[in-house]
């Protein structure tokens, strides 16, 4: 009898066991952390498409996670063929970011790598609410970021020093900028220096007499967009080989928001 009873309660520790074996595997299986996919590219298409996705992507994926980051430029194309990113946007093209390795002495394969079309920036002139000045030419435009005119009077604007805000890592805008604004010619170098274009909104919002450029989604209340030339870019994804399976999910979000756009 005692026999019996002891095999019985063998079992029930046998079970109980392995319940909680099971239950340890469940609770570590739910407890992972997510698996992460890494965006690079320039500030302004990063702002632009991937920004506006990233809470949504989560919330359908919980099992990844959607970073930007910032890329150094030049670096791209080493770093998406070393895997330390899965991915790069910019409103630059593939063929511009081989010659830029190129250049950088770091030759890539274009062979080795994709790109997709996502969408389009729209760069758009923030000024500082002080600056009453309902249109700007592109003449105007290039005189301003050229720092060939320094007083907003000049434009009927008030006596106040033309202050230009500039983003060096919105590379891809920037060139896109001085290319069909500036004409080749470079912007002042006397620019007031911010980290990305967020930063930019915030500074122009609160420095007198400023001025800078940005994706048009970052327009907010506070922030002057007088009727002025807007540029606008074309934004790609580059990947190395075909797109992996949770960048394809990227891709299909962000095809499904253009698209409700």
């Amino acid at each position: 009898m005692k026999r019996s009873f002891s095999l019985y309660m063998l079992v029930i520790a046998i079970y109980f066991t392995a319940g909680c074996a099971m239950s340890q595997k469940d609770l570590v299986k739910q407890t992972s952390a997510p698996e992460v996919i890494r965006i690079g590219g320039g500030d302004a298409a990063l702002t632009e498409v991937i920004t506006p996705v990233k809470e949504t992507f989560e919330e359908e994926n919980p099992s990844l996670r959607l970073v930007a980051i910032q890329s150094k430029p030049g670096t791209e194309l080493a770093d998406l063929d070393s895997g330390a990113l899965d991915a790069v946007v910019s409103t630059l093209d593939l063929e511009a970011f081989l010659k830029r390795a190129a250049d950088n002495e770091t030759p890539m394969d274009g062979e080795a790598f994709r790109e997709v079309p996502v969408g389009t920036n729209e760069t758009v002139v923030f000024l500082n609410h002080g600056v009453k000045i309902k249109k700007l030419t592109k003449k105007q435009l290039k005189a301003v970021f050229a720092g060939k005119i320094t007083n907003w009077r000049k434009f009927g604007g008030p006596n106040r020093r033309i202050v230009v805000v500039w983003s060096p890592a919105a590379d891809g805008e920037n060139d896109a900028f001085v290319k069909k604004v500036m004409e080749g010619e470079e912007v002042v170098s006397t620019f007031l220096p911010v980290a990305n274009v967020e930063e930019m909104r915030a500074k122009v919002l609160e420095t007198p007499g400023a001025i800078g450029i940005g994706p048009s989604v970052l327009v907010s209340r506070g922030v002057r967009v007088p009727g002025s030339l807007t540029v606008a870019s074309s934004v790609v994804l580059i990947t190395k080989g075909e797109p992996s399976p949770k960048v394809r999910k990227l891709l299909d979000l962000i095809k499904d928001v253009a698209f409700l756009r």
